[in-house]
């Protein structure tokens, strides 16, 4: 499967005493956390040109003196404006595939209110000024919701701290429930919030903006966008846990889908453990599973591990011509990013597959946590 996943490196000043006392790290080296410049020719001057995309679509609406003047700016990088490029194309040709659809197209069906939703003026918005707890935003615009919240990431040899990571969130329904780490719990009859991981936090610019960059694996405006209701629908089973959820999206020319969220809080208590825990069992004690039809447990990842390719029954493919679905979990952020074969799907194709995580405890016991994705093409 041709597709690349961007490393995420959280900042945290204090984490890496090696550096010099104004530097950190970021996912491009180190940089001032503080610059003598404004927003804007921060971003243009970036020595990777990862904001260019962006400044065009800034230059395009005629934005350049509010990102200069907010408080905050919760950048998209060209990776995140690419992905939404490519998706909108894609179905784009779904429809007209003798058409051409270019990034002037992409602009005219872009509206300037979904591109403010990235910047804010009633605060500096940081993982310094962030709790556990959502922290509620408004920019004055008519697209709402936003929130951010910073989530305690299991120890790593490298360090003993306390390492928290930061989220850009799109509320859906009613908040999450965050628990004391910021891990979160959604409600049964509820959707799963949208939360964007910020590769880089902090930077304070000239013009008086602090800026976080999110996650290149972040879809410009799209990630936002109502999905309507996912689910899940929780069920006890006698030795774990079973989340299903329905999952819908369009038929495409790419490896485009959609994401789920679980709740690390309702499987950590499941499992028995801690929700920051969990990730760092993954590999041990916690062994992540495809559940093939007829109940049988695949730990062979055929796609990013961990992770797999479905066929249209749900049986484990690796890529290639009976490929249909592909799953993949980060196990940091308890998301699973789903996603199709490219030209494999219609309007209309539904399928379902099954994955699991497999705990054994002290005492020897496997306890499941199962997710099944009910998947509609439209």
């Amino acid at each position: 499967m041709k597709r690349i996943y961007i490393a995420i490196v959280a900042i945290l000043v204090a984490s890496f005493s090696a550096c010099k006392k104004d530097a950190y790290l970021t996912d491009d080296g180190l940089h001032q956390a503080e610059v003598n410049m404004s927003t804007y020719d921060y971003l243009a001057s970036h020595p990777k040109h990862m904001f260019d995309t962006l400044l065009q679509v800034i230059d395009h609406f005629g934005l350049k003196d509010e990102i200069n003047n907010a408080k905050t700016f919760w950048v998209p990088s060209d990776y995140s404006i690419s992905r939404a490029f490519k998706m909108k194309k894609a179905l784009f040709l779904e429809d007209d595939e003798n058409g051409t659809y270019t990034f002037a197209d992409f602009l005219t069906a872009t509206s300037v209110d979904s591109v403010r939703a990235y910047f804010y003026g009633d605060g500096q918005h940081s993982l310094t000024s962030a709790n556990t707890t959502y922290t509620t935003m408004n920019n004055n615009t008519p697209v709402t919701g936003f929130a951010f919240n910073k989530q305690k990431q299991p120890q790593g040899q490298w360090s003993y701290q306390d390492v928290y990571y930061l989220y850009y969130i799109k509320v859906r329904g009613e908040p999450d429930q965050t628990a004391p780490d910021g891990s979160v719990r959604v409600d049964r009859n509820d959707q799963a919030d949208v939360r964007v991981l910020c590769q880089t936090t902090g930077i304070k610019t000239a013009s008086g903006t602090v800026l976080n960059v999110l996650s290149n694996q972040h879809v410009f405006i799209s990630d936002f966008n109502e999905t309507g209701d996912n689910g899940p629908f929780i069920e006890d089973l006698p030795n774990g846990i079973r989340f299903t959820y329905s999952v819908a999206f369009k038929a495409a020319s790419a490896y485009t889908g959609g994401s789920v969220v679980a709740s690390s809080a309702w499987i950590a208590d499941a499992f028995g453990l801690e929700a920051d825990d969990i990730p760092g069992l993954m590999g041990s004690s916690i062994v992540f599973y495809a559940i093939e039809p007829g109940d049988i447990l695949n730990g062979n990842s055929t796609a990013n591990a961990p992770g797999h390719w479905f066929d249209a029954n749900g049986n484990v493919v690796t890529w290639g011509t009976t490929a249909r679905l592909f799953s993949e979990y980060n196990a940091s952020t308890f998301t699973f990013n789903i996603g199709q074969y490219p030209d494999r799907s219609a309007m209309g194709d539904t399928y379902t597959i099954k994955q699991a995580l497999v705990y054994t405890n002290r005492s020897n016991e496997k306890i499941r946590a199962e997710f099944v994705f009910n998947i509609k093409i439209n």
